[in-house]
């Protein structure tokens, strides 16, 4: 079958259908639904959830497969699409097999398929088809297995078209935006939640749940597509007698307490795309839900089906926010339904473990609506700002999944948190120089792409994850395990940090030099010391990726201090990256073609030089360096060496052969309030100002796959959940596929022993860029080299 987005893009058509499930055989009877072909393919039950009703979309290549051919309509999923949206239906346990305390006859549970299959035949304004759906045995878990139905219906009547959200009349208009939306068919409603991730209550108060999505919010989201956000229509409580009683005009009369008709009514409305008239309903209907779960009286079972409905009306709420333009609210859906997973896991707790897998198992796919958002932005600003107003939601999903033990899909979680628009930047298609401009948004993460990208890498990688004073750690083998750690304290981390970078640049008396090495022995007892030594390389020469997060970028880890009073670089050279989802296009990029053979170009001692910004005292020379550079130069067989103007930004496009290495040996400032303006000092000639800017970089073919970049602070930046905006993002999404950054400011003397060593085991060859670091810091450790001459040199990137 050929992937989905084959189909029919931009057109829509919607059957009213009659649905006759069967489960395991056994006849169950019909339900009205509906069945939607076109962008997005859909079938789903309509009124209360009854046993057999389903709902099935496919809103991306990641749910599902669907083939469109003249007269028909063929639909597959299979274990390629585990952690995509997958179809589910209703079902009940069986007498006598279900595990919990309390007897649930009529309590509707959720089963969501393994694979299955669909058929449709269209014969003018009719269709016809079959529906199969496989659920593989699972311990504890009652019957059925297996889910069939047969659909038959005809098309919508013209006066049931979809509406348009502003005016409720008209047909509705195709959306600007290229793409799907990749609709995760699950968790709760909309929240005025603040971002944390603090253990919730026992029982769930209906102001958590509704209340903040009776109309989209009025703060501009970041990167919001242009136009105006729709209306939400009247309120569902208060509105005018004539929309009976539903905020929707010429609805049919739906009494606002009966949760049940309208969150029945909603879905419909959301299938019409009637998203504005939707969302009001929608929040009403949550409210009462969460206000019945919430009652001191509730009998368990209601209190699990009750939050087991809020799971589901998720997908409708988020998809409303969505398409309304409205990402805050889309955000506070997302965390609330994070919060209604956690209490129903805990309101559930005597139903088994597979109920609580189901749980986990649709919270994996809630991250697919910030993607599908993130995806439509242009600009990497916007993408950039999206990821960030993102935390608290991925914060809050990984804590959950974490504290269930489902520590893989934590870290799937953590991962779909951190970097995303950096990813974007770097681009999935192995291109050596990626634009900037319309980049494709990264595929999105799932267990499998994350194994694929730990098996392809090939080294072992710790992963942190910080959120207020816990932290969380993985640590993947090169065999594939993956192994967690935590929650443990991080409290002192980031003033340790802080403390750092202080004491760094100006660590020259006894008493400094002291302090500085008890903060890195701080620094080494939380982050390194927890770590099992069976878990990391053997050999000291094994390279550890160290994926870090947020003020950990700040880290000097190599430097640590661990346990046996050893630096971590004495036990393994350190690659730090701000995501995994970095390696994919670093490794294309460093494969694909002919690797230029070992060559050096370097721009070293420019002038003149730039002004500093805000008035601030003039750069000096660094003429020292430039005596001293011919020993460096001196390494490689062929070497070409700028100075004075002629190390100037058009050296980077006027050079010889391609060279393997590209240093920079001058100043640089980093501006944390405008970290795109930050800039690495060049010769001002030629009518250029000498400011080689981050935002500048990004439009550059940077040579090489390695650039040193021996300048003060060039690691530092603005931290985000994007990693750190400066220098370092920039010039990794330029070409290289490894850096080597000063995280502080370093003295010239210092910076040209560290740079000599580097290259020295560089050109040698047969020498990795982050084992040659490690051995030049190594080296000045063993002579006696205090911390502070060689502790900000670290590497960033592949390695």
């Amino acid at each position: 079958m050929t992937p989905y987005g084959t189909g029919p893009a931009g057109h829509e058509v919607s059957y009213a259908v009659l649905i006759r499930p069967e489960l395991d055989g056994t006849a169950l009877p019909e339900l009205p639904g509906t069945l939607v072909l076109g962008e997005v393919f859909a079938l789903a039950a309509e009124g209360e959830a009854r046993p057999g009703a389903p709902f099935w979309i496919v809103a991306g290549a990641g749910d599902g497969e669907v083939r469109y051919t003249p007269g028909a309509v063929g639909v597959r999923v299979g274990p390629e699409h585990r952690d995509g949206v997958l179809p589910h239906w209703m079902m009940w346990p069986e007498a006598g097999a279900w595990p919990g305390p309390d007897p649930v006859p009529r309590l509707l549970l959720p089963r969501e398929a393994d694979a299955g299959t669909a058929e449709f035949r269209l014969h003018g304004d009719t269709v016809t088809g079959t529906v199969r759906l496989w659920a593989n045995p699972r311990a504890g878990w009652p019957r059925p297995r297996r889910y069939t139905a047969t659909v038959t219906g005809s098309r919508t009547p013209p006066d049931r078209a979809p509406t348009t959200a502003a005016s409720g009349t008209g047909p509705a208009a195709p959306s600007s935006t290229a793409g799907s939306v990749t609709a995760p068919s699950d968790p709760a409603a909309p929240s005025s939640a603040a971002g944390t991730d603090t253990a919730p209550s026992s029982r769930i108060a209906p102001s958590d749940i509704a209340g903040a999505d009776t109309a989209p919010s009025n703060r501009a989201a970041p990167g919001a597509p242009a136009g105006p956000v729709a209306p939400a229509g009247p309120s569902p409580t208060t509105g005018p007698a004539a929309t009976g009683g539903t905020g929707v005009p010429g609805a049919s009369p739906v009494p606002t307490d009966d949760r049940a008709e309208l969150r029945s009514l909603a879905q419909s409305l959301v299938l019409e795309r009637r998203y504005a008239e939707a969302r009001p309903l929608l929040a009403r209907a949550a409210a009462l839900y969460a206000a019945s779960a919430s009652r001191p009286d509730a009998w368990s079972g209601m209190v699990v089906s009750d939050l087991t409905s809020l799971v589901f009306m998720t997908p409708y709420q988020a998809l409303c926010a969505l398409e309304l333009g409205d990402y805050e609210g889309l955000l506070d859906c997302l965390l609330a339904a994070v919060e209604v997973r956690r209490v129903l896991t805990a309101a559930a707790r005597g139903y088994g473990p597979e109920y609580a897998e189901e749980l986990r198992a649709g919270a994996r796919v809630l991250p697919g609506f910030v993607e599908a958002w993130r995806s439509r932005l242009a600009e990497d600003t916007a993408r950039i700002d999206a990821v960030d107003a993102s935390r608290p939601f991925y914060a809050a999903l990984t804590r959950y999944l974490f504290d269930q033990g489902a520590h893989e899909d934590a870290l799937v979680a953590s991962e779909a948190g951190r970097a995303r628009a950096f990813a974007d930047l770097l681009g999935a298609s192995g291109a050596r120089w990626p634009s900037r401009a319309g980049a494709s948004a990264a595929p999105r993460l799932t267990r499998a792409t994350l194994r694929s990208v730990l098996a392809d890498h090939g080294r072992t990688v710790v992963e942190y994850a910080v959120h207020g004073d816990l932290l969380l750690i993985w640590v993947a083998r090169p065999d594939g395990t993956l192994h967690a750690l935590g929650p443990l304290s991080a409290a002192g981390l980031g003033a340790l940090t802080a403390r750092y970078l202080a004491l760094a640049p100006g660590a020259v008396d006894d008493r400094s030099v002291r302090e500085l090495d008890e903060v890195l022995r701080g620094l080494g007892a939380l982050l390194w010391d927890p770590l099992p030594v069976s878990l990391l390389p053997s050999s000291p020469d094994e390279t550890v990726t160290v994926v870090a997060h947020g003020d950990l970028l700040r880290v000097p880890f190599p430097a640590l201090r661990t346990a046996d009073g050893r630096h971590l670089v004495e036990r393994h050279p350190v690659a730090l990256l701000p995501a995994l989802a970095l390696l994919p296009a670093l490794h294309a990029r460093r494969t694909c073609g002919p690797r230029p053979s070992p060559g050096l170009l370097a721009l070293v001692d420019p002038e003149p030089l730039p002004d500093p910004p805000g008035g601030g005292s003039a750069f000096g020379p660094l003429s020292w360096t430039r005596r001293r550079f011919p020993a460096i130069a001196d390494l490689y067989p062929r070497a070409e060496v700028r100075s004075g103007g002629a190390a100037a930004v058009t050296a980077l496009d006027g050079h010889g052969p391609t060279p393997s290495v590209v240093h920079f040996g001058t100043h640089a400032v980093v501006l944390d309030d405008a970290a795109l303006d930050s800039f690495v000092a060049l010769a001002a000639t030629g009518g250029h100002d000498g400011r080689l800017r981050a935002r500048d970089v990004l439009d550059l073919r940077v040579p090489g796959d390695v650039a040193v970049l021996s300048a003060c602070r060039t690691g530092a930046g603005r931290v985000g959940a994007d990693s750190v905006t400066g220098l370092s993002r920039s010039f990794l999404a330029a070409g290289p596929t490894t850096l080597v950054l000063t995280l502080c400011e370093v003295e010239e003397t210092a910076g040209f022993e560290v740079s000599y060593g580097f290259h020295r085991h560089l050109a040698a060859g047969g020498c990795p860029p982050a084992l040659a670091l490690c051995r030049a810091q190594r080296e000045l450790a063993a002579e006696g080299h205090r911390p502070h001459e060689w502790s900000p040199f670290l590497l960033y990137g592949l390695g």
